[in-house]
């Protein structure tokens, strides 16, 4: 700190005495605000006081009525309110306490350096975590007849959905995001603002704020006006349908603050989803990740901690699959031309659908979308569909898909709605890291809902021996191709345009390469490498 003063006061000589003054009292006002400089925390406590609870109390009736179609417990530990007793002793330290999750038992708060030494010698503390505060970005009688629709419902088929009818009526949709300024006026959303579409809105960044839709606060709050395009939009006049889940009803969260790009926290997030679980809302969507860019780097997550299992968000994102019925559709992330290249947190959690982006026409992986991580035991993405500008908006799309089937089955298990999508992509069974099992297919998915046996003939295995093959493909094969090269059955070491000619494919074996996946129109063969 010597030297430094040293030279401030060296440079400083060269200007007059007023300048020296005031530039100094500036430096001694910084330097007093970096030493009383403050971290934000998860703090968990050990327990819960579960005398007098009443589940009555704690989550509404259509959180019940989820539970029971979904046979899920109704009573659950993770419902029961936080203890006021260590709430009010963590405020009477001079603790400001931001944030509360029920499902984690946890508390946010900036807290300096007294007061975290303070909390570290309670008994009710299990831990005291670093919050990481930065993050990426990700009854209606409307008739359905569309002349043309957004490529990425063309890829996956919609109107196999829209000639049932289906258009997610009587689904309620959860949509975290960072902000719907302006989604009133735009022409591709009026018919939710017409059938009052929109049953409740709240700002998790600014709780004093009740009108999201009306009025900004940033600039960057137009985003989830976007997201919700991609999730139910539909031009009447035009007849041009964006999303498939037309007639859905929404609940929609800001919990992002758009001034700083890509920016977020996490406790925010944590506690619009328990929000949208107390009024039973079964499908959220959500174009947020958490990995890097802390405001101390020594706090920055690493690759590794992108294992569905070490980070907050992760966890809480688990519990609300496992124990709350929820259905949650992430965003992959756009890491993918970057140094990280894998996806975030909540997108590395087990039991979300995670979505990336693909091209429009060739259906290979589009350069930013994220990948999956080699150490992970299971399958990321799980499918993915074409967004020419971010998984944020790929994600939506293949939400209003989930909806469309909630909607045709209702009770159905969200772990076998899960299979079910993953098993109707047009890669399965040979999913890969750059695009999990490919773009869903509607088609696919409705025969899969009401037989989850069901295999489709456009598969095609061939074990090759040596370093190359000339293989034949059937009638009507198209003459361009993407094959995935793989180090092993899913991690991808390449992709790569192949053109065929005469139906005829000469294949030859890449350095460090066991399987060759090709996809050629709806055609699938696996080369497994001998």
């Amino acid at each position: 700190m010597n030297i430094w003063l040293n030279l401030i006061l060296h440079y400083l000589n060269k200007y007059n005495y007023m300048f020296r003054i005031a530039f100094l009292l500036n430096i001694s006002v910084l330097l007093a605000h970096l030493s009383n400089a403050q971290t934000k925390y998860w703090i968990t406590f050990k327990d819960k006081d579960t005398s007098g609870y009443e589940l009555s109390q704690s989550i509404s009736q259509e959180t019940i009525q989820k539970r029971k179609l979904l046979e899920i417990p109704l009573y659950q530990v993770s419902d029961v309110p936080l203890n006021h007793k260590y709430l009010r002793e963590i405020s009477s330290i001079g603790i400001n306490i931001l944030h509360k999750s029920k499902w984690l038992n946890s508390v946010s708060a900036y807290l300096n350096s007294e007061q975290l030494a303070q909390l570290k010698d309670k008994f009710f503390v299990q831990e005291i975590v670093p919050i990481n505060s930065k993050v990426r970005i990700t009854s209606c009688n409307e008739e359905v007849n569309p002349t043309s629709v957004h490529t990425a419902l063309a890829q996956m088929q919609s109107h196999f959905f829209s000639d049932q009818n289906l258009t997610g009526k009587g689904i309620n949709i959860g949509v975290i995001d960072a902000g719907f300024f302006r989604a009133h006026l735009e022409k591709n959303l009026e018919h939710l603002f017409k059938e009052f579409r929109i049953l409740a809105q709240r700002d998790f960044q600014n709780p004093e704020r009740k009108d999201i839709i009306t009025k900004s606060e940033t600039n960057g709050d137009g985003h989830g006006k976007s997201v919700l395009e991609k999730i139910c939009g539909y031009d009447a006049d035009l007849r041009v349908q964006y999303g498939m889940a037309v007639n859905a009803n929404f609940y929609i969260a800001r919990t992002e603050n758009g001034n700083k790009e890509n920016r977020g926290e996490e406790d925010k997030w944590i506690e619009a989803v328990e929000w949208m679980d107390s009024l039973g809302v079964r499908l959220i969507s959500t174009s947020l990740g958490y990995s890097t860019k802390m405001d101390d780097p020594l706090d920055n997550y690493k690759l590794e901690e992108m294992n569905g299992s070490t980070t907050k968000i992760s966890k809480a994102a688990q519990l609300a699959v496992d124990n709350k019925g929820i259905f949650l559709v992430v965003s992959a992330g756009n890491e993918g031309a970057s140094a990280w290249k894998i996806i975030s947190s909540p997108a590395d959690t087990r039991g979300a659908l995670s979505v990336g982006a693909t091209r429009e026409y060739t259906l290979d992986r589009i350069g930013y979308s994220s990948i999956g991580p080699e150490f992970l035991p299971y399958l990321k993405p799980e499918v993915s569909c074409f967004s020419p500008n971010g998984t944020s908006f790929s994600a939506p799309a293949v939400t209003g898909f989930v909806a469309c089937l909630m909607q045709k089955k209702p009770s159905i298990k969200n772990t076998d709605l899960k299979k079910v999508i993953e098993q109707s992509a047009h890669l399965y069974p040979y999913g890969n890291n750059f695009i999990g099992y490919g773009v869903p297919q509607a088609d696919r998915a409705l025969v899969l809902l009401e037989n989850p046996t069901q295999t489709f003939k456009n598969t095609i295995i061939k074990k090759v021996r040596g370093k190359k093959i000339k293989f034949k493909l059937p009638e009507n094969t198209p003459n361009h191709g993407i094959i995935f090269h793989k180090k092993n059955e899913t991690i991808v070491v390449k992709q790569q345009e192949v053109n065929i000619i005469k139906r005829k494919l000469k294949l030859r074996r890449q350095t460090n390469v066991t399987h060759t996946t090709l996809s050629v129109g709806s055609i699938v063969v696996e080369f497994i490498w001998k």
